[in-house]
């Protein structure tokens, strides 16, 4: 296997002769809305034949986040407008391949098969200086960011060099040769009444912020649960993944929210989130952190080696752990993982900081393989994986960590962190819904200190299995005192088999035909024809055998563990043909502590969506992509022992593809196996504009929203329609968030790491946009400006002092978040990629090449360097003693002749009373010191008395 190419397909290209050539972009657009934790984003692609001769066919390889669900594609060539519709894959391709060879304009959008985060768009026959408008829609979950305690919303950028070999529509022989002239992000946020928006935040780029009003509000609107946010390109290129952060109030909420279907009769979905607070006592498992050393990590080693110090530093007295460092060879640091204690942690400390980027190619299957093999049997084992993810062949890592899970039931958990800017996240996210964990990403100078608490938490919590949910029902037919309707979800799975179609009864009555054994095959009359057009509509699927849709098809089908403060969510489709109404939804799961319980009320919206249909959709399409789904655990109907995986062994694998394929068409979701295609419209009318009247009526669905929908609540009718989005000024005036375009020339990427997908910029503009008027303009915070309407102030206004509080504390934290992108940027990913063959498996053996050389370390400035600093004085079992370093840091006089207790307390509450923010840093390690004190203290009152002489010092 090689490192993957310098650069991945980049731009529209297409070949004239050998010559590769690109069709220059001049302009993206992406507009998103945001609402609670979903998001709809519409991306505005626009390209150009310069030529002067029509272009038969060119390819445009992008990224878009992991797990979303394509639900439009249009294209639109001069006055031409081809509206996409969802087939299955070979015959999606084998209508635009008919399409174009007919000298038709076509478009066709598909899904990578190696990586879900990668898609490509297919362009043919475009006319000689035309331009071309590709605009694609796509909805999906939000990340919960436990850095920030808000909502994380992603537009990737790029596709990064990967590890492995590259399917060869991904592979490039040139750099790209693109020209933009415009890059345009707008996202408009909304959460639901009763809550409200702190603040948004972006550590990625520079924004443009207004609170109190989107870009789609009427000047008269303004509320406090509404928020915008405008990319400036001023002062950066987008080169990087586009995060934003939207801080909010009570989002956790516990939620089960009911939509029916526009189109499709008696179709209902259901989407419960939640945001668990249970607290189980810790257990003391066996910890071992998987940490990428290849080569692409070169640029990453350092957030690598702080992410495993928190890590290390923070470890409860009573577990075992041990450090894998993987590449193109993977070494431990011991042959099996060690207890937890002071010479342990000392040797690990140490070993991290040898830590370079020197172990060749990202083999991540072999380090998690032998990971998983080599863990001590007999107590629960929580994996950590640290790397940035740039590999292809993930499907084979999928399939084996979905047997190896399953195979170990509750003894065994993998969680992810994505590292640095260009971390592949349908890498990491994959690894963690495999493994019944969860994924979090941390950019370069992004800080990763919550995260990692958080994720350490989760692996220290016991673990809970046996999900599962129940729905109750209104009996309208009864009184309400008599009884409800109780079904669970899970008895739905078994279901009807059968090898053959069930004949019509004139079929039954006609006789069968003898077959000659020398003549023509069944059914051929005459000479062979030749294929035709209607090969493409031929079903694929047609040979194999029929299985019956369970009621309620549940996704996840096995629901994951939950972690308190992480975010999750499960979706219910119900194909059943009553009309019962869920009335609650209680989901069950078991503990060694007990059972655990919560029952949610389901909200039933007023009007009809297709939004929680086409997440729902997605989200079962995705668990099919990898592995799982209900279709694995369903059993026949007359065999309840029997998987219906085990009646038919040698054709799983394609019946699998077509529950995909029809969840896929059915609601109009793109996927692996299902993609987009949009031709010109034929003279009946069969495709291109007239969406979906190829397909038959019941698995037909509008791409377009319900007409009562607005693009501010998605679909979901939790939002009164609001007017259409105000026009981009582009020649400024009045009192805008910007007054002009400022075109800004930019250099090329780096060498060898070429910039790839949406927003590769070589040139970028500030856009422009009126924020509502009146409203003030506030001076620059880093490099973010925020514009807050006068009506919103006057609200804010109105909030609690403490709520209040917070809102401002939101504000200093982006500006010293800004302050600290700016970095030097990033250039080629050189050196280190050779691995030392024949080394040994452990690291008795270390070379010169695994030694660091220190630096002098800067005094500690911020906060969060404070509080880290304090962390590197903290003993192995707690505590602290007085030291000159310790006193410089606190800022107060620590006498020598002070016992390791009263410092100990002194730190603990300096650090619970100024260093209040950033407790989520220090809460483990102020919790082994407070226990450290309570196994020292003697007497009745002494805890007090110490608390009572040290408080004066720290406030």
């Amino acid at each position: 296997m090689s490192y993957g190419q310098s650069s991945y397909l980049c731009g529209c290209g297409y070949y004239v002769g050998h010559t590769k050539r690109y069709l220059p972009q001049v302009q993206l657009d992406a507009h998103t809305t945001i609402l609670s934790n979903t998001s709809r984003t519409t991306l505005k692609q626009t390209f150009t034949n310069p030529t002067s001769y029509d272009v038969k066919q060119c390819l445009y390889t992008f990224p878009l986040y992991d797990g979303v669900s394509v639900v439009a594609f249009d294209c639109r060539i001069g006055s031409r407008v081809l509206r996409g519709v969802v087939k299955e894959r070979s015959q999606a391709k084998a209508t635009f391949d008919q399409a174009v060879s007919r000298g038709e304009t076509a478009g066709y959008l598909e899904q990578s098969l190696d990586a879900s985060d990668v898609f490509s768009t297919h362009l043919g026959n475009i006319p000689a200086n035309e331009t071309i408008h590709v605009e694609i829609t796509y909805v999906g979950e939000l990340k919960h960011d436990a850095e920030a305690d808000g909502i994380r919303f992603t537009i990737p950028t790029r596709i990064a060099p990967r590890y492995g070999s590259a399917p060869s529509a991904h592979s490039s022989t040139e750099a790209s040769a693109q020209k933009r002239s415009g890059i345009s992000i707008i996202v408009d946020a909304s959460v639901a009444e009763g809550s409200f928006i702190r603040g948004i935040q972006s550590p990625s780029h520079p924004i443009a912020v207004t609170m109190g009003s989107t870009s789609t509000s009427s000047d008269a609107e303004v509320a406090l649960h509404k928020a915008s946010a405008t990319l400036s390109l001023g002062t950066t290129e987008l080169d990087q993944d586009f995060v934003l952060l939207v801080l909010t109030k009570d989002t956790g909420t516990p939620k089960a929210i009911l939509e029916s279907h526009p189109t499709l009769a008696n179709q209902r979905a259901l989407m419960l989130t939640l945001v668990p607070k249970f607290s189980l006592p810790r257990s003391n498992p066996e910890i071992v952190f998987v940490a990428d050393r290849s080569g692409s990590m070169e640029y990453n080693i350092p957030t690598l080696k702080s992410a495993l110090k928190v890590f290390l530093k923070s470890l409860p007295v009573g577990v075992r752990f041990n450090i894998c460092s993987f590449g193109s060879r993977n070494s431990f640091l011991w042959p099996k993982s060690q207890a937890y204690s002071r010479e342990s942690l000392d040797k690990a400390l140490a070993h991290v900081d040898t830590f370079r980027a020197n172990y060749g190619g990202t083999e991540i299957f072999d380090a998690l393989k032998d990971t998983i093999s080599n863990r001590h049997g007999d107590i629960p084992c929580e994996v950590m994986l640290l790397t940035d993810g740039e590999i292809w062949d993930q499907n084979r890592l999928f399939t084996y960590l979905n047997g190896a899970v399953r195979e170990r039931k509750a003894s065994l958990r993998l969680f992810a962190l994505g590292v640095g800017d260009d971390a592949s996240h349908s890498l990491v996210e994959g690894v963690a819904r495999a493994g019944n964990g969860f994924a979090q990403t941390v950019k370069n100078n992004e800080k990763l200190d919550s995260k990692v608490i958080r994720m350490l938490k989760g692996a220290l919590s016991p673990h809970t299995t046996d999900y599962s949910l129940e729905i109750k029902y209104d009996d309208q037919g009864a009184h309400e005192d008599d009884f409800e309707l109780v079904e669970k979800v899970t008895d739905s799975l078994k279901v009807l088999l059968s090898d053959t179609k069930t004949p019509t009864e004139s079929e039954a009555k006609e006789e069968t035909k003898p077959i000659s054994f020398f003549g023509e095959a069944p059914g051929k009359a005459g000479p062979e024809k030749p294929p035709s057009a209607d090969n493409a509509t031929t079903d694929p699927f047609g040979h194999l055998p029929t299985i019956s849709i369970p009621k309620i098809l549940q996704t996840p089908q096995a629901i994951p563990p939950l972690y308190p403060f992480s975010r999750a969510s499960v979706y219910l489709l119900f194909f059943d043909e009553s009309h019962k109404i869920p009335k609650s939804v209680t989901l069950r799961a078991k503990s060694e502590y007990g059972p655990l319980e919560l029952d949610i009320p389901v909200e039933v919206l007023s009007s009809p969506g297709q939004t929680i249909h086409q997440l729902a959709a997605r989200k079962a399409i995705l668990e099919l992509e990898e592995g799982r789904g209900w279709i694995y655990e369903a059993k026949h109907t007359n065999d309840a022992e029997r998987l219906v995986k085990e009646c038919y062994p040698g054709r799983f694998d394609e019946m699998v593809q077509r529950e995909a394929v029809r969840l896929g068409v059915r609601f109009q979701v793109g996927g692996k196996w299902s993609s987009f295609v949009a031709v010109q419209a034929n003279e009946d009318g069969s495709e291109g504009e007239e969406v979906g009247t190829s397909e038959p009526p019941v698995e037909s669905a509008s791409i377009c929203r319900s007409a009562g929908d607005s693009d501010e609540d998605m679909g979901f009718g939790l939002i009164d329609t609001v007017p259409a989005p105000k026009q981009v000024s582009k020649t400024g005036g009045g009192t805008g968030t910007f007054s002009s375009f400022d075109v800004i020339d930019y250099s090329d990427d780096d060498e060898g790491f070429q910039t790839c997908g949406l927003g590769a910029p070589t040139r970028g503009v500030r856009p422009g946009r009126p924020s509502p008027a009146p409203s003030y303009r506030y001076a620059a915070m880093g490099n973010m400006t925020l514009s807050v309407d006068k009506r919103f102030s006057a609200q804010l206004a109105s909030l609690t002092p403490q709520n209040k509080t917070r809102s401002v504390a939101v504000s200093s934290y982006a500006r010293g978040s800004f302050e600290a992108t700016g970095g030097v940027s990033k250039g080629a990913r050189t050196g280190g990629r050779g691995g030392r063959a024949g080394s040994n498996k452990f690291l008795g053996d270390r070379s010169a090449d695994d030694v660091s050389y220190g630096a002098v370390t800067p005094a500690p400035q911020t906060a969060n360097e404070k509080v880290h600093a304090i962390i590197e004085l903290q003993d192995f079992e707690g505590w602290w003693e007085s030291s000159d370093a310790l006193s410089a840091i606190l800022q107060v006089e620590v006498p020598t002749s002070q016992t390791k207790e009263w410092v100990t307390m002194l730190v603990v509450k300096w650090l619970e009373v100024r260093m209040k923010a950033e407790g989520e840093v220090w809460e483990l390690v102020v919790e082994k010191a407070r226990g450290w004190l309570e196994g020292q203290v003697m007497g009745e009152g002494e805890m007090e008395r110490l608390e009572r002489e040290v408080d004066g010092l720290v406030k």
